[in-house]
């Protein structure tokens, strides 16, 4: 099963790279989003509250890409990634890029909780793995 999770994600982040987000749409009313801590709206937001956030994320943007720049399988459910997200605030003339870590657990084919962290080393041990 983990491959085809690992195939699952990688399908869903050529979509983000090419800016494409309407799978957040479909997202299950028990999904689940952990925002990173080092984020001003940290916290844990579950089914239409994750649904918000990530619209109002996708929503501050003009242009926003979400690419990923590494995928591991952790094994069982879970999928490490490595994003790089580029996009352009609304109101300015700069694009900002950030660099993340998602650990995506999925049930079946679909997502059902993505946790958000700022390092590989804490995405590799949210899931019980060593660098």
């Amino acid at each position: 099963m983990s491959q085809e999770n690992v195939e699952v994600v990688r399908a869903a982040y050529e979509e983000f790279s090419r800016g494409d987000f309407s799978g957040w749409a479909e997202l299950p009313d028990d999904y689940e989003f952990v925002a990173s801590p080092e984020l001003l709206d940290t916290g844990t937001y579950r089914g239409e509250a994750a649904r918000r956030w990530l619209k109002a994320w996708l929503e501050s943007f003009e242009r926003l890409t979400i690419e990923a720049t590494e995928i591991i399988d952790a094994g069982g459910d879970k999928v490490v990634v490595g994003i790089l997200q580029r996009g352009r605030p609304h109101g300015s003339q700069s694009i900002v890029e950030g660099r993340w870590w998602a650990v995506e657990t999925l049930r079946g084919a679909e997502f059902f909780r993505t946790e958000l962290l700022p390092h590989r080393d804490e995405a590799l041990q949210a899931v019980g793995l060593e660098e």
